[in-house]
């Protein structure tokens, strides 16, 4: 084996010692964010539905953060830049 070999492997093993905890960690965030969840839309008051990012809720909690961001809703495009108030609810609710 000649040693530049020896230097990928190492790399590559520090790499895989990283990464499987984090991924570990992570893909339970990614599987909750996958959910659709029904909610009370707080600006027209009908019930909708919406799906959160979950690349976004991912980078959020990697950094310590719980924070979500909705990704679709069944009022949009009609209420396309409300404030995302459901969110709220939603972290109250879980």
């Amino acid at each position: 084996m000649q040693p530049i070999y020896a230097v990928y492997a190492f790399i590559s093993y520090l790499l895989l010692a990283l990464l499987i905890p984090l991924g570990l960690a992570l893909v339970p965030i990614w599987r909750k964010s996958q959910v659709a969840r029904p909610v009370t839309c707080p600006s027209s008051g009908k019930r909708a539905s919406i799906g959160l990012d979950p690349w976004y809720a991912m980078k959020r909690h990697a950094f310590g953060e719980d924070e979500q961001r909705v990704r679709e809703c069944s009022e949009w495009p009609a209420c396309r830049g409300c404030s995302q108030e459901c969110l709220v609810r939603i972290a109250a609710g879980a």
